[in-house]
């Protein structure tokens, strides 16, 4: 949950509804990282330079250390897509190695968020590649905030790019149990979806009947 128009007793609920369901994490802002994790026993993880990955590599690295010292175990990091869409590729790779480097020195697992929906074919190409050099754990799709969210296209040009080598983080815009199903089967390893609860519970009635 990423909201910036809830308040405290919305996040509490979100907690208290995902409990049942064993969710592979719990996704919040770095700021409320320490309190989810406070009140949950499920892994919790923070973003870093959402959503846009503009903000200098320091303000970054402050994301990741409150994201550690409150509790969290892994971390979304949004690279800089000013410098991705400029083309600067060395400068991005750098940025990436520089900010995995730092969370897995603090105990962080990582996820690199690239932002498919304003990438061409050869900028993703390129993202992806970029992230497996970096060793971030995961390449994630998008932030949720992009102008659309993840699609077929993005996964086959990233399984394409770097085959079985870097895990996948299919997120934004998944609506369906379907859409996660073909995601899932087209190569994405984890599904991100603010919808998790009723993904799982549409998923549950499909299968019943």
């Amino acid at each position: 949950m990423l909201k910036y128009d809830r308040g405290l007793q919305d996040y509490e609920k979100f907690v208290e509804r995902s409990e049942p369901y064993g969710f592979r994490a719990l996704v919040v802002p770095p700021f409320m990282v320490k309190y989810v994790a406070g009140i949950t026993s499920m892994t919790v993880a923070g973003v870093a330079g959402f959503p846009y990955g503009y903000q200098p590599v320091k303000s970054k690295k402050a994301d990741i250390e409150a994201i550690a010292e409150g509790g969290g175990k892994e971390v979304d990091i949004v690279i800089n897509l000013v410098l991705l869409k400029s083309g600067r590729f060395e400068e991005v790779e750098n940025e990436a190695r520089e900010l995995v480097g730092f969370s897995k020195e603090l105990g962080l697992g990582t996820k690199i968020i690239v932002e498919t929906s304003i990438l061409s074919e050869e900028e993703l190409r390129k993202a992806a590649r970029l992230v497996l050099s970096s060793g971030a754990d995961f390449i994630k799709t998008n932030t949720g905030f992009g102008p659309r969210g993840v699609n077929l296209r993005d996964i086959h040009i990233i399984r394409s790019a770097v085959g079985e080598e870097l895990r996948v983080k299919a997120s934004g815009g998944i609506r369906t149990a379907l859409d996660a199903a073909i995601l899932l089967a087209s190569g994405a390893d984890v599904i991100g979806a603010s919808k998790g609860i009723e993904l799982v519970e549409e998923a549950r009635r499909v299968l019943e009947e």
